[in-house]
């Protein structure tokens, strides 16, 4: 069941996704990672967030109140510097649903393979 999102201004469903491919080799402080995008989530106040982070791909799923994505993106690629040498094409947008099913649909449609990671 997709959820629903309740704000004064309106209600949604659905969330936002980012993913990033590490250039060669294998993504370096995997626990460092996913406290520096906890840190992020909290900087900004996302809700439902969920992290993904496999040898050479991360996902970090969240829904948001209102967000200015320049500022959530700069941030995410700043910090991350530090686990590795990134590729420079990444995924930013929105899902239809957070639940698996659903984001491995959208991924797939994008070019990324979410098993492979």
């Amino acid at each position: 069941m997709r959820k629903t999102y309740r704000f004064s201004h309106s209600i949604v469903q659905g969330g936002y996704v980012y993913a990033h491919k590490i250039l060669d080799g294998r993504i370096e402080n995997k626990e460092g990672l996913r406290n520096a995008l906890n840190a992020i989530a909290k900087k900004f106040k996302l809700l439902d967030v969920t992290i993904k982070i496999y040898d050479s791909t991360f996902f970090f799923f969240f829904m948001a109140r209102n967000i200015k994505p320049t500022e959530l993106i700069n941030l995410i690629q700043k910090h991350m510097s530090y686990f590795g040498a990134w590729d420079k094409d990444y995924i930013y947008g929105t899902v239809y649903d957070l639940q698996e099913e659903y984001v491995r649909k959208d991924l797939k449609e994008w070019g990324f393979d979410y098993d492979s990671g």
